[in-house]
């Protein structure tokens, strides 16, 4: 975990002022109600740092996608008292409505979007932004009037699409995107939010 605190406090995050302290009672309560197992990667992470407050990017391992390269990382959802319950790992699970297939890791910026773990199956522990907008069941137009300067990495989605030419998505996975095939992978994967770029 000492290699995990470094990288989070080298990118600027930091317990937030208002989380409460995740313990392996919350822990082994929050699988028990939503009938799960947590990856064991991500759960030793939730009971270190869930609840942590700060600013990453990580690029998807799949592009193109009509998300542009990668995802913001904010928060990770933990413990949080009532008035924050929105950062709260329970609330953040139920907003996505995954479980137990998914669960809520970390606030993922644009619009409500969030990364999510798998627990079990093929790809148990392997993390995904969820695009809450559905951006891939967008008509082109929908882009263009929404973002009239559209990055070239989703341009060049938009027209593999229109060409046939988008890889197959597995069937409930048509607005998750991989970043990373555990979460210490992820971890190590997130980089500086560059605000000038």
């Amino acid at each position: 975990m000492d290699v995990i605190r470094a990288k989070l406090e080298a990118l600027g995050y930091a317990p937030a002022d208002w989380q409460l302290p995740v313990t392996e009672e919350f822990v082994a309560g929050f699988e028990r109600d939503y009938g799960l197992r947590l990856p064991a990667e991500y759960r030793a992470f939730l009971l270190a740092f869930g609840g942590w407050n700060g600013s990453a990017t990580c690029d998807f391992l799949e592009q193109p996608t009509p998300n542009g390269t990668g995802a913001w990382v904010d928060l990770f959802y933990g413990r949080m008292a009532p008035e924050r319950e929105v950062y709260d790992i329970r609330w953040a699970t139920d907003s996505v409505g995954g479980a137990p297939a998914f669960v809520a890791v970390a606030s993922g910026g644009m619009n409500g979007c969030m990364i999510a773990v798998r627990c079990g199956g093929p790809d148990d522990g392997h993390v995904y932004h969820f695009d809450r907008d559905q951006r891939s069941l967008w008509p082109d137009d929908e882009f263009r009037r929404m973002f009239p300067a559209l990055d070239p990495s989703i341009e060049e989605w938009l027209e593999r699409r229109r060409a046939g030419q988008l890889p197959p998505k597995p069937e409930g996975y048509e607005s998750l995107y991989l970043l990373a095939r555990g979460f210490n992978e992820f971890i190590d994967r997130l980089q500086p939010t560059d605000l000038d770029g």
